[in-house]
């Protein structure tokens, strides 16, 4: 779908892709905006090639993501002299948070016009965060104005991501404090850990992207324009920030989450190990009077086997005993991990 809005001397208008054939790109007096969402090639060849004539690296940059087969491109900006090319990565959210797409959205921007080229699956989402009234501002204020909304509109998307992640990071915290470990305990952490690092790794890139338009680097970003590049930074920058912080709480959960795991474990392997000492003599009581010899004590006897079954309470008390002066066992030993009603009251 492409859509071309051009704004002149008498206000905003749209043109049909059909009749768009051509664009003088030092027209002070009239500004277009393209955008063209998952355009085919003869579409994107037609507007990027033969109307704009831009450069073969930059148009192939552009193309080249279109695939929704293919990976997202890094954030990247090139200066053409005329026109600055850059690519921005974008947040395609979906049903559940954690479910969202990368989508690559490539602009052209020079000083009367400002062509955007993205790959979103369902709709389009540059167009469907514009307003028709914002529309009409951007259009009068220029392309760098323009730029900025559409930048600004993408990194808005992070925030509520990042809220979503705080909150999940607040369930794992609490499963694992109430000492529910479980497979899907773990899968929950090593997948939060790999979105943020995600997350940061993109972030990272696209904040030195918006550092170069608001510093003046380019002719094409006005003064006036670069403080508001200079805001959607700062809200990048905050973006980053949690993203690091948000990670570094994830490791430190996984730490807890395994020695959590450990310590379990321990407690396991120490009440197996009592059990086995305590039943160990039992067993060496039971073997000596399982021998086939005639004359063993008491194996005539009516009250042995009861005698025998005293000796073994007696040694199990005398274990006890031992193990407990010893610091080994505690009154709640065995009651160490909580069952699933005391969790329910933590």
């Amino acid at each position: 779908m492409i859509t071309i809005l051009t704004q002149n001397h008498n206000g905003c208008s749209q043109i049909d892709f059909h009749e768009f054939n051509s664009w003088d790109i030092k027209n002070e007096n009239e500004f277009v905006w393209l955008d063209l969402w998952q355009p085919t090639n003869e579409e994107a060849e037609k507007i990027l090639k033969q109307v704009f004539n831009f450069h073969p690296l930059a148009i192939e940059d552009c193309m080249k993501y279109i695939n929704q087969n293919e990976e997202v491109h890094l954030p990247k900006i090139d200066n053409y002299n005329d026109y600055l090319f850059l690519v921005f990565n974008g947040l395609d959210m979906g049903e559940k948070m954690l479910r969202y797409s990368m989508f690559s959205l490539s602009c052209f921007i020079g000083h009367n016009f400002i062509i955007t080229v993205h790959n979103e699956k369902d709709k389009n989402v540059i167009i469907s965060n514009i307003n028709e009234q914002t529309k009409e501002t951007i259009l009068k204020k220029g392309p760098d104005y323009a730029l900025h909304i559409i930048l600004d509109s993408l990194v808005d998307k992070y925030y509520p991501l990042m809220d979503y992640v705080e909150d999940e990071i607040d369930k794992v915290e609490d499963f694992i404090f109430r000492m529910e470990s479980s497979n899907r305990t773990l899968i929950k952490i090593l997948n939060l850990k790999r979105e943020l690092l995600k997350i940061k790794r993109i972030a990272s890139y696209q904040k030195e992207i918006l550092f170069k338009l608001y510093s003046g680097v380019y002719d094409l970003i006005s003064k006036d324009e670069s403080m508001f590049y200079r805001n959607v930074y700062d809200h990048l920058l905050r973006i980053v920030d949690s993203a690091e912080s948000y990670r570094d709480i994830v490791t430190g959960l996984l730490d807890s989450y395994l020695s959590i795991v450990n310590n379990n474990m321990n407690n396991i392997m120490k009440r197996l190990t009592l059990i086995a000492t305590i039943i160990l003599p039992l067993n060496l009581i039971t073997g000596i009077y399982g021998m086939n010899f005639e004359f063993i004590p008491f194996m005539h006897s009516e009250s042995g086997f009861y005698i025998s079954l005293g000796v073994m309470v007696a040694i199990i008390i005398m274990m006890l005993i031992i193990f407990k002066k010893a610091g080994w066992i505690t009154l709640n030993s065995f009651k160490n991990i909580p069952g699933k009603a005391e969790r329910n009251r933590i």
